[in-house]
C-alpha cells in the first residue's frame, strides 16, 4: 500500500497537510498554542508515527537529512520519497531538559512527581470525548497540539501518534528526555523479560530524545498512591477527566483510588462518584491486566465489589486474594532502576522514600510470583 502527503502549510503554531492512500484521502493539521515553526525533519518523524508499519511507499513533500529519512524508513519498513537535505541533525543544547507527554490521568500526574525542576508538559487535545482532558490540562502550563487526528484512521497504525506534541516541540523545548506515564500492565506482568528489552521508541530517537521510565516501576494502583502523596489536592479532578462515567476505566480508577484512600487516610474528597458499573464488562479470563487488579480489589473490597465489573471471578481467587498481604501492588519494582539514567537515579530513589513508596523486598517477589502463577492458569505467562 502507497501514501502520499502533499500539499504542505506551514506556518507559526500551524501545520496542514493533504494525504490519500489506495483507500482513503482526507487531511490532517496540527494547531500548536505557542507559535512556533517546526523544523520539516520533525514534521516529517511526526507523520511517520501515523504511518506505522502499514504502507510500502511513503511520500512526502518535505526536505529531511538522510539521519531522519532512515529513522522514518527503519520505523516504517517501507520505501520514503522525501527531498533530502545536507544539513545535520540539531543538537540538544541542554543536556537534562525533560518533557513529560501529558494528559492529566492518574499515570501522568505520578509522573509529575519525579521531574526534575523546570520540566516541560506537553499534550495532545483531540477534540470530541477527550475535551474532558483538557479540562485538567488546561490548569498547567502545556505546551498543546490540537488535531483531527480522530477522524482518520491513523490511530490504529501505532501508538505512537501520542507522542505527537512532544516530537513538534522538540526544538523549542530544548528536550533531552522524553517521558511518558507508562505503568506495569499486563505485558510486563505475562513477560519477564519485557522490561529488559526496554527502549526508546525508534521515532522518539529519530527526534534525539532518549526516553526515560519513571513510572514503569508502579503499578496501575502504586501509580494512584503516588499521585496521592504528591498531588492529592488534583486527584479528584483527574479523576473526572480520565475517561466518560460509562466507561469501565473511569469506576476502576475511582474504585482503586478510594481504596488508597481509605488505607492510608489521603484528605481526598470524590465528587460526582459512580455507585455502580452499567455492567459487568468482563469476564474472567478476558484480561490479564483486569484479573490481577481484581486481586487487590477483592482484598480491600470483597468478591462482591469485583464482581460488579467481571462475571464468574473463581472462589480460588478470592480466595489468594485472602491469603496473602500483597503489599507489592503499591510497592515499586527495581529492575527499572537500571533504566534510570545514573545522574538521576539516587533523586529517583530519594523521591520514593519522601513518597512513602517501597520498594519490592523478598516476600513480595515470593507473592508476587505466587499471583502471576495463578493467573498463568487463565494466560500464557512467558
Amino acid at each position: 500500500m502507497n501514501i502520499i502527503f502533499e500539499n504542505f502549510i506551514l506556518k507559526e503554531g500551524y501545520i496542514k497537510v493533504d494525504y490519500s492512500d489506495d483507500n482513503n484521502s482526507h487531511y490532517v493539521e496540527f494547531q500548536l498554542n505557542t507559535p512556533i515553526f517546526v523544523r520539516e525533519d520533525l514534521i516529517a518523524l511526526s507523520l511517520a508515527t501515523l504511518c506505522g508499519t502499514k504502507y510500502d511507499n511513503i511520500t512526502m513533500e518535505l526536505t529531511v537529512s538522510k539521519l531522519t529519512k532512515d529513522y522514518i524508513e527503519i520505523f516504517t519498513q517501507a520505501t520514503l520519497h522525501i527531498k533530502e537535505n545536507s544539513f545535520s541533525t540539531i543538537i540538544t543544547k541542554h543536556k537534562n531538559n525533560h518533557t513529560l507527554n501529558f494528559s492529566g490521568g492518574f499515570d501522568s500526574i505520578a509522573a509529575l512527581a519525579f521531574l526534575p525542576q523546570n520540566s516541560s508538559l506537553v499534550s495532545m487535545d483531540f477534540g470530541g470525548n477527550f475535551t474532558r482532558e483538557m479540562n485538567m490540562i488546561n490548569k498547567f502550563n502545556s505546551h498543546t497540539v490540537k488535531t483531527n487526528i480522530l477522524d482518520t484512521d491513523f490511530r490504529k497504525n501505532s501508538w505512537l501518534f501520542m507522542t505527537i506534541g512532544s516530537i513538534l516541540y522538540k526544538d523549542y523545548l530544548d528536550t533531552k528526555f522524553n517521558i511518558f506515564g507508562s505503568v506495569i500492565g499486563a505485558a510486563f506482568m505475562q513477560n519477564s523479560g519485557f522490561i529488559k528489552r526496554y527502549d526508546t521508541p525508534y521515532l522518539i530517537q529519530g527526534a534525539g530524545m532518549k526516553n526515560i521510565p519513571y513510572t514503569s516501576s508502579l503499578s496501575e494502583i502504586c501509580a494512584t498512591r503516588v499521585g496521592c502523596e504528591a498531588f492529592p489536592e488534583l486527584m479528584n479532578e483527574s479523576l473526572l477527566s480520565l475517561a466518560n462515567p460509562r466507561e469501565e476505566k473511569r469506576f476502576r480508577k475511582q474504585l482503586l483510588l478510594e481504596i488508597e484512600i481509605d488505607r492510608f487516610g489521603y484528605d481526598i474528597n470524590l465528587t460526582e462518584k459512580i455507585e455502580k458499573p452499567h455492567r459487568q464488562y468482563y469476564s474472567w479470563g478476558d484480561s490479564f491486566l483486569v484479573d490481577h487488579l481484581a486481586i487487590y480489589i477483592m482484598k480491600y473490597r470483597g468478591y462482591e465489589t469485583a464482581s460488579l465489573t467481571i462475571k464468574n471471578i473463581p472462589e480460588e481467587a478470592y480466595k489468594l486474594s485472602q491469603d496473602l498481604e500483597l503489599d507489592f501492588y503499591d510497592r515499586y519494582y527495581t529492575d527499572v532502576l537500571k533504566f534510570i539514567p545514573s545522574e538521576f537515579r539516587s533523586d529517583y530513589v530519594s523521591r520514593m522514600g519522601q513518597l512513602n513508596i517501597q520498594p519490592f523486598e523478598e516476600n513480595d517477589w515470593k507473592e508476587y510470583r505466587q499471583v502471576i502463577a495463578y493467573l498463568s492458569n487463565f494466560y500464557p505467562v512467558k
